[in-house]
């Protein structure tokens, strides 16, 4: 003869509890999904900044565009070793360093030393 499981109510609503948090982290998962990742936003003062760039600078242009490819979106800063900036425009460190200033003469970036 067959064991019969008796669920008590307190089980039921213990198990309700459970699906409704797991359709909760599921909803969650789905709305994290359709947010936008890799995408950067540009507004119209920032066309305008890059069109001045180009035409003034494109390799200044070049470098401004790497650098807001790799921006970090919580903290909005780039962490980038010189000679790896000059290895993917396929230019020297020094040519980074010229772009780079004329970026910061250009209030287009803020440098901050790292150690």
């Amino acid at each position: 003869m067959g064991t019969q499981e008796v669920i008590t109510e307190t089980q039921i609503k213990q198990r309700l509890l459970d699906l409704e948090e797991q359709n909760r982290k599921l909803q969650q998962e789905l709305l994290e999904e359709r947010k936008n990742t890799n995408f950067t936003q540009t507004y119209p003062k920032g066309w305008e900044r890059i069109r001045n760039l180009i035409q003034s600078n494109p390799g200044a242009a070049r470098l401004y565009s790497v650098l807001s490819e790799h921006i970090d979106g919580n903290c909005g800063a780039v962490v980038a070793d010189q000679q790896f900036l000059a290895d993917q425009l396929s230019v020297t460190t020094r040519t980074i360093r010229n772009w780079v200033s004329f970026l910061e003469e250009n209030n287009c970036l803020v440098k901050i030393p790292i150690a």
